[in-house]
């Protein structure tokens, strides 16, 4: 009977010692907590410069926002009597007779150069070091030397626009701007007098940094 009482006092004076370790023991668990916030694009209605005349450079202006990096190429046609379209934007007008009346499937077309110019960015993935300033300027900028072909080649193909900035980040506060002068030279003897025009439209996509 003494037995079973000293083992019943054992057991009970084990309890304190027990319970004093679960108080000073300490459990941390890190975890990651991730918001995403998306990606926005604006594009401003683009500010028209018209040329003159011909020879004359016209400049035309988009305001572009974001809150990360993107990418900008073009797309456009021109008509052509004997393709019916062509892939890419010429300046051209439909030929008329002597009532001026417009003659079907006859167009002149102006030989057509194409720069840009960016301005306003915080950094261009394809300059040589950041801030560097030549790179801003595609194909003569102002003075520009793109035919129409190379202005709307594939974004991977060279030397399109985008092969030649890569991915472009706004400033902090979220826009630069980009200018795109055109030039149409006509011969004076041979190349319908009257105004000449053509489409051109500019692709903006998202290049997001992470």
């Amino acid at each position: 009977m003494r037995i079973q009482q000293f083992k019943s006092l054992a057991f009970i004076s084990l309890l304190p010692l027990l319970s004093s370790t679960s108080v000073f023991g300490i459990v941390q668990d890190a975890v990651v907590i991730e918001f995403k916030h998306p990606q926005t694009i604006a594009v401003n209605t683009p500010q028209n410069t018209l040329g003159s005349a011909s020879g004359s450079v016209a400049a035309t202006t988009w305001t572009i926002t974001s809150n990360n990096a993107v990418a900008i190429n073009f797309t456009g046609t021109s008509p052509d009597e004997t393709t019916g379209t062509q892939a890419f934007p010429q300046f051209s007008k439909q030929e008329v007779d002597a009532k001026g009346n417009l003659i079907s499937d006859r167009y002149d077309h102006l030989e057509t150069f194409y720069g840009i110019y960016i301005d306003g960015t915080d950094s261009i993935a394809n300059e040589g070091s950041r801030g560097d300033g030549a790179i801003k300027t595609y194909q003569g900028g102002i003075v520009p030397t793109a035919t129409p072909t190379q202005l709307v080649e594939a974004p991977t193909a060279a030397p399109s626009p985008f092969s030649h900035y890569g991915a472009i980040m706004p400033s902090d506060e979220g826009l630069f701007q980009m200018t795109l002068y055109s030039k149409g030279i006509g011969n004076q003897n041979t190349t319908q007098s009257g105004v000449y025009s053509t489409t051109v439209t500019a692709v903006i996509t998202s290049e997001e940094q992470l």
